[in-house]
């Protein structure tokens, strides 16, 4: 059973013969993937020797063991075959970036999924840097934590600044959860705005783009429609 985040991005997942999943840990978004038909083969990469353990067992439980390639890889090392779409989430946006970057050749053309649980200005950046455009950003929130999933694809995409802290693709989505993630960033923000204002030597700057994204966020609450509240 995924949870709502691994939910999302199994649901932007394009169907391919061959898929991959970077960092599986437990190996349930790519072994939903096979039992639902997404993918007929995929490969489940993990840096760690005791994750990758715990991977097998799952695969092996389900009775997926023919149509999984387990492989013990830092990122995109994993790959030696061009796949059709790469699953990156439960990272950090910076772990997500470097994991791109360094391993940008080996994408070969694949549809991208990614949930970056932090620094998502640096992944959105990553991705225009590469060569690629996020097509689909959804919100998510799950047990108390508010996400966005991506699906970016090959192409040419200019974020603003404020788009590159804040999004741009997210506030096209149709998704119900879009306002409650809206109120759940603007509380966030809220809460920063005044840790960072009873700080001994307040941060102008850091205080000014707090500021600022939260006024991004309040304008884009008012131009939703009313039954996404």
């Amino acid at each position: 059973m995924l949870d709502e985040r691994l939910a999302l991005a199994a649901a932007l997942f394009q169907p391919c013969s061959l898929g991959a999943d970077i960092g599986t840990d437990h190996a349930l978004l790519p072994c939903a993937l096979l039992e639902q038909g997404v993918c007929e083969q995929m490969i489940l990469s993990d840096v760690s020797p005791k994750a990758l353990e715990h991977a097998r067992t799952e695969v092996c439980h389900r009775g997926l063991t023919d149509r999984c390639d387990l492989r013990c890889a830092n990122g995109l090392d994993a790959l030696d075959t061009p796949c059709g779409c790469i699953s990156i989430t439960g990272m950090g946006g910076r772990t997500i970036s470097d994991i791109l970057h360094r391993g940008k050749d080996k994408l070969c053309g694949a549809t991208l999924v990614l949930c970056a649980h932090t620094e998502q200005p640096e992944t959105r950046l990553c991705l225009q840097e590469i060569g690629y455009r996020i097509v689909r950003e959804e919100p998510c929130l799950c047990n108390g934590h508010a996400y966005v999933i991506w699906r970016a694809e090959p192409g040419v995409m200019h974020l603003s600044p404020m788009e590159l802290l804040c999004g741009r693709e997210l506030f096209d989505s149709a998704s119900p959860m879009l306002k409650p993630y809206i109120r759940n960033r603007i509380e966030t923000m809220d809460r920063r705005i005044d840790g960072l204002k009873k700080a001994k030597d307040p941060d102008q700057a850091a205080i000014a783009q707090a500021l600022a994204i939260r006024d991004h966020y309040l304008t884009m609450a008012k131009e939703k429609p009313n039954e996404n509240q």
